[in-house]
């Protein structure tokens, strides 16, 4: 084989080898999500998240991150929000809020949902929030170490309850 062909399938297995997981998974049709939040999908793939506004996409080896900014959710924030799509799945089933300073501002949601309806109960690590016939829930840390999180979701109906 002369070195033009072995240049040649060099380059042809280096170029299969360059995927781009964000541009093959931006040709996807949206998912519609499980839930909406607040305006946020709870639920999708990386073209539900762009629809819904979420940007800045960076991939590790094991998910895609995109972020959303100045997110407003029952009146509190603005926020970070970040949906983490499984880049095997294609698929994210929650939405994560932080603000990178202020670790006592999600707990502002605590009270609106309380008058709201919804109920509540102490992990070691969260508080969670569900609203029955709701499928949503809401876990906001108790337990944090860099940024106070709250993480939103609508997972399937499952035998054990969500507060212990």
């Amino acid at each position: 084989m002369g070195k033009a062909a072995i240049a040649g399938l060099l380059s042809l297995l280096a170029m299969a080898g360059c995927r781009d997981p964000i541009a093959e998974q931006a040709k996807e049709p949206a998912l519609r999500p499980s839930a909406v939040f607040e305006g946020l999908p709870l639920s999708g793939n990386l073209a539900t998240a762009l629809a819904a506004g979420f940007g800045d996409c960076l991939a590790d080896t094991i998910v895609l991150r995109c972020t959303k900014r100045q997110v407003r959710v029952m009146g509190v924030g603005p926020v970070l929000a970040a949906v983490d799509i499984g880049l095997k799945s294609r698929r994210f089933d929650h939405v994560t809020l932080w603000h990178r300073t202020d670790q006592s501002l999600l707990l502002e949601l605590r009270p609106l949902l309380g008058t709201s309806g919804w109920r509540s109960c102490l992990t070691a690590d969260e508080e969670r929030f569900w609203r029955p016939p709701n499928p949503i829930r809401i876990a906001i840390d108790t337990n944090y170490w860099a940024n106070r999180r709250a993480v939103l979701s609508a997972p399937p109906p499952v035998r054990q309850p969500y507060c212990p």
